[in-house]
């Protein structure tokens, strides 16, 4: 049996992207919801847009990321951006779930597709 040497991978994220990748998500989030609210009831949709925005800056920041780096970078931008509308919209329970799926959606973005298998 022969143990092959393992490679050391970078697990560093990014302070800067993270951060603009997560206040930028939630920044598109409060301008869709005041660009909607007038139109009726499609101002809670924009919650949805937060995830989505979450979900892609995630992807942005991990596009040269590799290993572990990935999965937890994408959780830095998710929980940033969860802070941030945290904080924007206060700790009600309709705001701490969507924050969870916020979190959840930073991680999603930055690993599904990729092909990771270690």
């Amino acid at each position: 049996m022969t143990i092959q040497p393992t490679q050391p991978t970078s697990s560093q994220v990014p302070v800067t992207p993270v951060l603009v990748a997560g206040i930028g998500a939630q920044l598109v989030d409060d301008l869709a919801f005041i660009l909607l609210s007038p139109l009726g009831l499609l101002g809670p949709f924009a919650a949805v847009l937060a995830l989505a925005a979450t979900a892609a800056g995630a992807r942005y920041v991990t596009r040269r990321a590799t290993g572990p780096a990935i999965a937890r970078t994408g959780l830095a931008v998710g929980l940033t951006s969860a802070a941030v509308g945290l904080l924007i919209s206060g700790l009600g329970l309709v705001p701490i779930l969507i924050a969870g799926l916020t979190v959840v959606a930073g991680v999603a973005g930055a690993v599904i597709g990729r092909g990771v298998t270690d």
